[in-house]
């Protein structure tokens, strides 16, 4: 038996030898969770990469013409990212792209590239495979895995309204038979998410997502911050608040002249945006209605004194884990977990949803208070360090995996 009182690792490892599959969508996290699991496992890391997900998050500069099928990771990515970005993942084991070239997640050559996935993982022989995420693409192919235990992060227990599609009931259907643990990422829809996928309680842990560090990679120099300045970035969809935000902007704009609200992302596939108010008071608001580049979303964090969330139904948000690695403070609406994330009064301030009243007074308290935000930056560099570091999220996922191994 092992020190921590399970199963030695197969082959008499001695450390337990795990398998991550992670996606675009995901990646911020996933390396910063690699270059900290690496220090306790042997870790092999997998990124799947298809022709919709191209540039997603980190993957802007990833090249578009790659080979299908499953390629080392470093030759390609490294000139991809800024040279810093290379350090999350170089500890690793192994670093592999999963490159697909079709569209369809029901296609041939799809299931092709992913069985030479699940080859590629059998061959690793590990001890735990750990999923950071689930696709269609891959879900039907579980079954080759039968004899490892699967640990999956679950990112939205349930899914977004105006996100729920067939596709997405159908691979988690497949996906959560084979899974031995859950991971969630907050506390507040862990029972709902139970009782609705009718998971026993005792398979779902709760790990929270650390602050997205890796952003700070591409600030090549901090521009001057904009004191009157609000920042709202990520993706445009129905639950993201944008209706409540444009009257609450009405409202304080009224009281705080020349404020200046920058909308940075583009709409979901089906949602149509609300047209903008026109604001007074010399109130400014800007729509950058493109994708969303790292560089240039970077210098808006920096020139901004905070990021609003106004959404109506929420799991989590890398919104606010990448406004907290520039000590950006946030202000929330009281939805899904973000109470988890945004500490009311100390890296931010929380609101009711679909208020837009009190919306406009935590904007203009903070736009209003040098030193309730300085103590809001002081509070968020401590939560970065500790209570959302990667090192202790690691020790937590470490846990996980001894729990998933067979006693």
């Amino acid at each position: 038996m092992s020190p921590a009182g399970v199963t030695e690792p197969r082959g008499g490892r001695r450390v337990p030898r795990i398998v991550f599959y992670t996606y675009p969508g995901f990646l911020d996290g996933s390396l910063s969770f690699a270059r900290a699991m690496s220090d306790r496992a042997e870790l092999h890391v997998l990124l799947e990469l298809s022709p919709e997900a191209w540039r997603r998050n980190l993957c802007e500069a990833v090249p578009s013409n790659l080979p299908s099928g499953v390629i080392p990771a470093d030759a390609t990515l490294k000139e991809a990212f800024p040279p810093g970005v290379r350090e999350y993942w170089y500890r690793t084991a192994s670093f592999s792209l999963v490159v697909h070239r079709c569209r369809r997640s029901l296609h041939p050559s799809t299931w092709w590239v992913g069985y030479q996935a699940m080859q590629a993982i059998r061959r690793l022989d590990p001890d735990i495979i750990h999923f950071n995420g689930s696709s269609l693409r891959l879900a039907g192919l579980l079954p080759l895995l039968e004899r490892y235990p699967i640990v999956l992060n679950e990112h939205d227990p349930e899914a977004h309204p105006g996100e729920r599609t067939w596709r997405s009931a159908l691979h988690r259907r497949l996906t959560f038979r084979r899974v031995d643990r859950f991971i969630l990422h907050n506390r507040a829809l862990r029972s709902s998410f139970c009782s609705h996928y009718r998971v026993s309680p005792r398979r779902v842990d709760v790990v929270p997502l650390g602050v997205y560090d890796i952003f700070r990679e591409w600030a090549v120099a901090a521009p001057p911050e904009d004191r009157r300045t609000i920042l709202f970035f990520g993706r445009l969809s129905h639950y993201k608040g944008l209706d409540i935000l444009y009257q609450a902007a009405a409202r304080l704009a009224e009281r705080v002249a020349g404020v200046r609200i920058i909308f940075f992302g583009r709409p979901n596939e089906g949602y149509c945006p609300p047209p903008p108010p026109e604001l007074p008071n010399g109130g400014r608001l800007e729509i950058l209605d493109e994708h969303i580049t790292n560089s240039r979303l970077v210098e808006l964090i920096q020139r901004a004194t905070v990021v609003v969330c106004p959404y109506v139904e929420a799991s989590q948000s890398g919104v606010i884990l990448t406004a907290y690695a520039f000590a950006k403070p946030v202000v929330a609406t009281r939805v899904g977990g973000l109470p988890e994330y945004v500490i009311d009064g100390e890296t931010g301030l929380l609101v009711p949803p679909r208020d837009p009243e009190s919306l406009a007074t935590a904007l203009m308290t903070i736009l209003t208070d040098d030193c309730l935000v300085q103590r809001m930056r002081t509070a968020i560099v401590h939560l970065r360090e500790n209570g959302l570091g990667w090192q202790g999220i690691a020790d937590r996922t470490l846990a996980v995996y001894r729990r998933a191994l067979p006693t």
